[in-house]
This record gives C-alpha cells, structure tokens and sequence, in this order.
C-alpha cells in the first residue's frame, strides 16, 4: 500500500521543498563563491592600481563577467524564500479567493517573463559569442549568457515554489 505523504499533493510539495532547498544552498554556495572572486578582483584592481602603481587589465573585466551572472543567479535564489521586493497592501486586503487569482496570475507573469530571458537573452548571447573579450579572449556569449541561464533558474524556482507551496503564498 502507498503512503499518503508520498502519492499525493503533501507528496509533491514534501519533495518539491527538499528539491528547492537543493536548489537554493546549491545557488547560495555558487553566489558566495562568485563574489568573493568579484570582491577579491576589485580589491587586487584598487591596490595594484594605487599602490604598485600597475592596474592589471583582467580584474575590471573579471568583476564585470561576474556582475550579470550574480544578479541573476542571486534573483533566482531569493524567489522561493520570499525575498525579492513586493508590495502586499492589495493581496492582504483581499479575501482567500481573490488572493490566490492574484498569485496565480503573479506566478504566470513571471513564467512568461523567465521564458523572455530564456529565448531573448540565448539569442543575444548567441549573436554576440563571434566578439571576444579583451582581456581573457572568451567569448562575449559568457557574460551574456547569464540572462539565459537565470531566465531557466527563475523558471524552475517559480515552478518548485509553487509545487512546495501549493495553497500559500511565498513572496
């Protein structure tokens, strides 16, 4: 016989919350890494620069690759838990019903918007991975390519917090 917690929707959610907690101390560990590599850049660029008097030409362009890919990944690790801006004064005022069509209608924008990157930001860093970059000679595709990665990112933590959260609001 299956077990109730495993078949249905508490199931889902259950494994849906283990999944996006994964997720998100995966994204928080690749967040932490990536600025203190920007921070550390920044700090080598300042102290080469007025100290030995001998800027090195790749830390600017290293905290400048870092730059999209930490807003995108940091926008799509904060989703779940609640911690991107958001003004509540209209949802709390509403009833349960009312709410919940808000939420849905929300969660669909920001499907939409996630697809927006995905299609639109794979075609911009495709169009531009022909130009290198000036100190490390890669591709420009590679700071561009954040758009599309974080449009996938938000688009699963869209759909994990939703699955893990079925009834309530998360944001």
């Amino acid at each position: 016989m299956t077990d109730r917690r495993d078949a249905g929707p508490g199931g889902i959610a259950t494994g849906a919350a283990r999944i996006g907690g994964w997720i998100e101390r995966g994204l928080d560990a690749v967040l932490a890494l990536m600025i203190l590599v920007m921070t550390g850049a920044i700090v080598w660029q300042v102290f080469a620069r007025y100290v030995l008097d001998a800027a090195p030409n790749w830390s600017e362009e290293l905290a400048r690759f870092l730059m999209p890919w930490v807003a995108m990944v940091g926008s799509a690790a904060v989703l779940r838990g609640g911690g991107h801006v958001s003004v509540t004064a209209l949802v709390e005022r509403l009833g349960r019903g009312p709410a919940a069509v808000i939420r849905v209608v929300r969660d669909l924008v920001m499907l939409a918007i996630a697809l927006v990157l995905i299609v639109h930001g794979y075609n911009f860093a495709e169009l531009n991975g022909f130009q290198d970059s000036p100190a490390f000679e890669v591709p420009m595709s590679v700071p561009y390519a954040a758009m599309p990665v974080g449009g996938v990112l938000i688009l699963l933590m869209v759909i994990v917090a939703r699955l893990s959260r079925p009834g309530a609001d998360w944001a």
